[in-house]
């Protein structure tokens, strides 16, 4: 009985031997490894959308110049001519780069007398991330540089296309040599702008509407959000370690790891979130912090909806500001100093995140309570612009936004005109009035 027993037991080690072999010679290996550092983050199921750098690049307008000094403006909100316009642009190829003054072409000459199209960004671009929006011939010596602007004209003298790149610098711009654009590809680009809404040159470079825009809508958009324990656990290693501190019995939520920081305020709807970094020898590259930013934002808490790469200033000898604008519709969101909304902004050293700051708030697809608005234009408008003294070379652009004001369980986007002023702060400067029914 006792050696059944011994062969029983030796048929099952035996039997277990061999099925250990088969996942050892079989299995997939486990590399992770099994404690994560204070470096690592958790990763949590995906918040928002993950998004590409080159789909945060695009122009915040579309000038036209229609030649006889007549012009018109597209928004990305101008469908489809601006969709049309940009896809066409974006197909193109733009080689042998050669750069000169910016003063060597008399540029309101240009505007008055020749058709063309700007492409204006809401801030510098670096060459390097352009070229993932546009194809750019990457072998030339000034690829550092960043570009604010895209010119592209025909020549009446000679007969054909010029593309002009301006650098940042304000000083330099790049023409180039060997663009695949023909005078027929910039007359049907002007060609969409004939029976589009006039606009007039105000302070030199900036183009206001002659009349009145009527095509604007108020809307109520119903909303969600990010929980403080969704966040919490996207950001923090060991959610579980965390202190809660309660600044007042109404104030904001604050939630620390004694490295990590984390702010929940106006009722749920803000994030700020700080970081401790060591101190690197890392270069502060402007690119780097971008991309680094982005993967940080499609990491913890992901997009929503569209947003434009529109600000970068230094926060000290070794940090970044980077701001996402965010769009609805393909408007911009701008709110102004009364509540945080509408943006992300992240500030990097030597392309760590220090900084986060975001809204937790997800709109929906779909609105309500939809209201016709018209806004000023003409001398109303200049009248309003000199009153806020914000002519005088003071604003760089003027383009039509949404104004959130926030109800329980909605957000209300009323439109009203908006202007980057040379600080590159952005201000609302005229509401919105309600259009005449017909």
């Amino acid at each position: 009985m006792i050696e059944k027993g011994k062969s029983v037991l030796l048929f099952l080690l035996v039997v277990m031997s061999l099925y250990q072999s088969y996942l050892l010679a079989y299995s997939k290996p486990f590399m992770e490894a099994k404690v994560k550092t204070e470096l690592d983050y958790v990763k949590t199921e995906p918040l928002g959308k993950e998004e590409e750098i080159k789909n945060l690049i695009f122009p915040e307008q579309l000038v036209i110049h229609l030649g006889d000094n007549k012009h018109t403006v597209f928004y990305p909100n101008t469908r489809p001519y601006y969709d049309l316009i940009l896809g066409k642009l974006q197909g193109r190829d733009f080689k042998g780069m050669q750069r000169d003054s910016v003063k060597s072409i008399d540029w309101d000459q240009i505007r008055r007398e020749d058709q063309g199209v700007e492409l204006r960004f809401g801030r510098a671009v670096p060459f390097e991330m352009l070229q993932r929006v546009f194809k750019i011939d990457g072998d030339f010596l000034f690829y550092r540089d960043s570009i604010d602007r895209i010119w592209i004209y025909t020549s009446k003298l000679r007969d054909e296309v010029r593309t002009f790149f301006f650098s940042s610098d304000g000083h330099s711009v790049y023409e180039a040599q060997k663009a695949d654009l023909t005078v027929g590809d910039v007359e049907g680009y002007v060609g969409f702008g004939q029976y589009w809404d006039p606009y007039m040159i105000l302070d030199d470079d900036l183009y206001v509407p002659e009349k009145p825009i009527t095509r604007m809508l108020e809307m109520e958009v119903a909303f969600n959000r990010y929980s403080t324990e969704q966040m919490q656990d996207n950001l923090f290693f060991d959610p579980g370690s965390t202190r809660t501190l309660q600044d007042g019995k109404t104030g904001p939520q604050l939630y620390t790891n004694g490295k990590r920081g984390l702010k929940i305020e106006q009722n749920g709807t803000w994030l700020s979130y700080t970081d401790i970094a060591e101190p690197t020898e890392d270069k502060n590259e402007l690119t780097d912090n971008v991309m680094s930013a982005v993967n940080f934002v499609n990491q913890h808490g992901g997009w929503d909806g569209k947003h434009l790469f529109t600000k970068e200033a230094g926060a000290g000898a070794d940090r970044t500001t980077i701001r996402f604008q965010q769009y609805y519709r393909d408007v911009p969101i701008v709110s102004g100093k009364s509540v945080n909304f509408g943006y992300m902004q992240l500030t990097l050293q030597q392309g760590l995140v220090v900084g986060y700051n975001r809204s937790l708030v997800i709109l929906d697809t779909d609105v309500t309570n939809k209201k016709q608005r018209k806004l000023p234009g003409g001398n109303e408008l200049r009248t309003i612009l000199k009153d806020q003294d914000i002519i005088g070379g003071k604003a760089e652009a003027l383009f039509p936004a949404f104004r959130p004001t926030f109800k329980e369980k909605s957000i209300v986007l009323s439109p009203v005109w908006a202007a980057r002023l040379t600080s590159g702060e952005v201000v609302v400067v005229a509401d919105s009035s309600p259009a005449a029914s017909r």
